[in-house]
């Protein structure tokens, strides 16, 4: 089964002769998590634009990739990229990178210039520190959280910058970012924006979808999600969503490598797989069932005992490296935290147990009904 570096390798035509569609915009997304620090130029460096062929460098490999998920498979894109000539000779710039535990904030993106009149904005999704999963786990009661603020300045900066028609796209969180940043621009930027592509990327809280902002928008947003989709469809989600193919199972079918490409689109399903609507209804319930302050309270419980069963390590590779050792590590701190974290912890998820239950499915009695 093909996949997007399958796709990049097959599909030579430019985008002049064939026009940009959602596998582009997940490579461009996935692209996106490779570090560019001084290698593309930022919002305040006034410089030309790089193309994707002239960052091809060995020798900055091991900073290009450096805690980058599937570090391999992102080199293989990269190499896929630099020979095609529907990629290599792409433009990038106004590269942004911002990592602050302290704020509890992660946020990149990076601008692709498709023609003279056309750029595409990608957002970075959640990276592989712990600061940019708690970030993920922040959007259940915090409203906007870091990086959406950062989304909104950065293509707010990117319109100032460029006069032509924008694209908007991430994978994951990067695709919540994108369609964030395009619901709170300006109505002279929104009318600028083309599409939003949102691949496989968290919804919101609260009621966002019924605003005047997001409906202004909400026609141009194309999301994919894959058949057993966790990520994106978390809390609140109203965004209609085309169901793709993915080559893995279960919460796997996150990685972006694993999204089966037919010709130029993905390989569209009719549904997603009953387990992930099982699944999702069942978070959905317990989200809401709680409290925003039970919310924040479940959160920090859980990262203060991810933290304390290691304070060294501020990466999931670095976690899952040692795994034996580390998941011992992470009982062993959630039995010796706080009476009150721990009680946090498992009323939490004892409320989480019985919303399973209460969402089985229920195996239908007395045969088949003919109307």
């Amino acid at each position: 089964m093909a996949n997007i570096i399958d796709y990049v390798r097959r599909v030579l035509d430019r985008f002049q002769d064939k026009e940009f569609n959602p596998v582009d915009s997940l490579v461009l997304s996935q692209f996106s998590y490779i570090h560019l620090n001084s290698l593309v130029p930022g919002l305040l460096r006034i410089a030309e634009p790089v193309k994707i062929k002239d960052i091809l460098r060995a020798e900055r490999f091991d900073k290009m990739f450096l805690d980058v998920r599937d570090a391999e498979k992102s080199k293989q894109l990269l190499f896929a990229m630099s020979a095609s000539p529907r990629f290599r000779d792409l433009r990038m710039s106004y590269f942004k990178d911002v990592l602050d535990p302290v704020r509890e904030k992660q946020f990149a993106a990076v601008t692709f210039f498709l023609d003279e009149d056309t750029a595409y904005l990608a957002f970075r999704g959640t990276d592989d520190t712990f600061t940019g999963w708690k970030e993920d786990f922040n959007m259940a009661y915090i409203s906007p959280v870091p990086s959406q603020v950062d989304a909104l300045h950065y293509a707010e900066a990117v319109a100032e910058r460029f006069p032509g028609g924008l694209i908007l796209g991430g994978h994951s969180k990067g695709g919540n970012l994108a369609v964030y940043a395009a619901m709170k621009s300006p109505p002279a930027v929104q009318d600028r924006i083309l599409r939003i592509f949102s691949h496989d990327g968290p919804g919101f809280k609260d009621k966002v979808f019924e605003t005047p902002e997001f409906q202004r928008i909400s026609g141009k947003i194309h999301k994919t999600i894959p058949q057993s989709s966790l990520i994106g469809m978390l809390l609140e989600n109203q965004e209609n969503y085309v169901v793709v193919e993915s080559s893995r199972f279960g919460f796997m079918q996150h990685d972006p490598f694993s999204w089966t490409v037919e010709e130029d689109d993905f390989h569209i399903l009719r549904q997603l797989a009953p387990g992930s609507q099982y699944l999702n209804k069942t978070l959905s319930d317990w989200i809401d069932r709680m409290s925003s302050q039970k919310r924040e309270q479940f959160v920090d419980a859980l990262y203060e005992v991810l933290h304390e069963s290691n304070s060294n390590i501020s990466t999931f590779s670095e976690f899952s490296a040692e795994w034996q050792k580390n998941i011992p590590a992470v009982l062993a701190a959630a039995r010796n935290v706080d009476g009150e974290t721990r009680g946090i912890l498992l009323q939490t998820m004892a409320e989480l147990a019985v919303v399973a239950v209460k969402n089985l499915p229920r195996p239908h009695i007395g045969g088949d009904k003919t109307e």
